[in-house]
């Protein structure tokens, strides 16, 4: 027996004895050779008459047991877990598409302002945040549709630091006034092989964690950003790194802390120790992944009472940056008829306003039927078409069979919020040119129309 337990062995074991005669349960104990080994044990008090009173018992080895038990138990928990994940999916799915509609109106609208506004005006600010934040949620609703669902992200050679600062922008609103945020970037920090919406999401769940950590009592949140080198073996207690170059990444707060006995468990999908309706379990799972699938590794320290620190460390990319922000001066344009099928009205107006200015002659339709029966007078009298996926009475993939058939090699576009039914690949064996998740921007647009026509 190790010592630590004897205190245990005295109160909990002998004193039932000696006050209920007999004590029966499992226990642990450590053979010779270290194992640990679980007894099954029963045992009662003996009082001989003239004699000291002795305790007797029999125990065996349930250590096979006890271990099979407790693997049936994690893939029972997993199943559990991955069911929940199909839920997740269902429910993502399901709000996507209506979703991604407001969003395009909100970033439509925002866009169209952005043009009749001068460079100087105060109210262009505002209007780029709504637009920056708009794409921003587009993201992350790509990225929980990908938590259940493995998918490819776009990634990219990106530096870190505009996306923090961009990152901290948005959330600044969401973080109580109390809360100082500190950021010590250190702008040659080397680019990484990203997609900047998860780098978005690593940021969101660790401030929003570390924000509810520090909500009673305030405090500070820092965030770190520099290159980190390992040239040999990590040393003992930190991230187990191969050699090589990496960017750190640190979120550290003055909050509450997290209990030693959980720390193992953090990052397990659905744990989570907030109160009900204050988290899902999902949020540092979600991060856990990310940084897995950038080849990376994630480390946390803390102590209750004394804040936490996460650290995060991806592979250094060896490439020139892509600049995420960077805005061409002009768009294409154009002056070809084009035929634009959605069945959200604002939708249909947003679109045909974006396109007009950009020269072309639109006709916009929000019942596909109408719009077929429209195309089907004149096969030729239109460039283009664009259609969305999800329309009652006609879906975009049999809408677009149909235009085919009237007139096959129609440069066709083909917009969704979300389809489990259909993805850019099987859009493009149907015959589609440009395939675009919603919620578009007018650099998209104005892109995929050139491309689509000219192709």
């Amino acid at each position: 027996m190790k010592p630590e337990l004897k205190p245990f062995y005295r109160s909990e074991y002998l004193q039932k004895i000696l006050e209920e005669g007999r004590c029966q349960g499992v226990t642990i104990y450590f053979a010779k050779d270290g194992r640990k080994i679980y007894l099954e044990y029963r045992s009662v008090l003996v009082k001989p008459e003239g004699q000291a009173p002795y305790i007797s018992g029999i125990a065996r080895d349930v250590t096979e047991k006890m271990l099979s038990e407790r693997k049936i138990k994690g893939l029972e928990e997993q199943i559990l877990h991955s069911k929940k994940m199909q839920a997740i999916g269902t429910l993502a799915g399901g709000i996507a598409h209506d979703f991604n509609n407001i969003l395009g109106i909100i970033l439509g609208n925002a866009e169209l302002a952005l043009e009749d506004v001068v460079e100087k005006d105060p109210v262009r600010h505002h209007l780029e945040e709504i637009q920056t934040a708009s794409l921003r949620a587009r993201d992350v609703v790509k990225q929980l549709l990908s938590f259940s669902r493995k998918t490819e992200h776009e990634r990219k050679p990106l530096r870190l630091s505009p996306l923090i600062k961009e990152s901290l922008k948005l959330l600044r609103a969401s973080i109580p006034a109390d809360i100082a945020i500190e950021t010590r970037l250190d702008e040659t920090a080397a680019t990484v092989l990203t997609d900047p919406g998860q780098i978005h999401q690593v940021l969101i769940n660790l401030c929003t964690n570390a924000a509810h950590a520090m909500e009673e009592t305030g405090g500070t949140l820092t965030l770190r950003l520099e290159n980190h080198v390992v040239e040999s073996t990590s040393p003992s207690g930190t991230a187990p790194l191969t050699t090589g170059r990496y960017v750190k990444l640190t979120v550290e707060d003055t909050g509450s802390g997290i209990d030693a006995r959980h720390l193992d468990r953090i990052f397990d999908p659905y744990f989570t120790t907030k109160e009900m309706g204050k988290g899902t379990g999902l949020g540092l799972s979600v991060v856990h992944g990310i940084v897995k699938d950038h080849k990376g590794e994630i480390t946390v320290e803390s102590r209750p009472g004394s804040g936490t620190l996460f650290s995060i460390y991806l592979p250094a990319y060896a490439g020139e940056a892509t600049h995420e922000a960077e805005k061409a001066a002009t768009l294409p344009t154009g002056s070809e008829r084009i035929l634009f099928v959605d069945d959200e009205a604002s939708i249909v107006e947003i679109g045909t306003r974006l396109l007009e200015r950009l020269g072309y002659r639109v006709e916009g339709h929000t019942h596909p039927l109408d719009a077929l029966a429209r195309f089907s007078e004149d096969p030729h009298g239109f460039d283009l078409v664009i259609t969305d996926m999800t329309m009652p009475h006609l879906t975009g993939d049999r809408f677009i069979k149909e235009i085919l058939a009237l007139r096959p090699q129609t440069p066709v576009i083909l917009c969704t919020g979300f389809s489990a039914r259909i993805n850019a690949e099987s859009a493009a064996r149907l015959g589609v040119r440009c395939y675009l998740e919603k919620p578009l921007n007018w650099s998209e647009l104005a892109r995929s129309v050139r491309k689509a026509v000219e192709e």
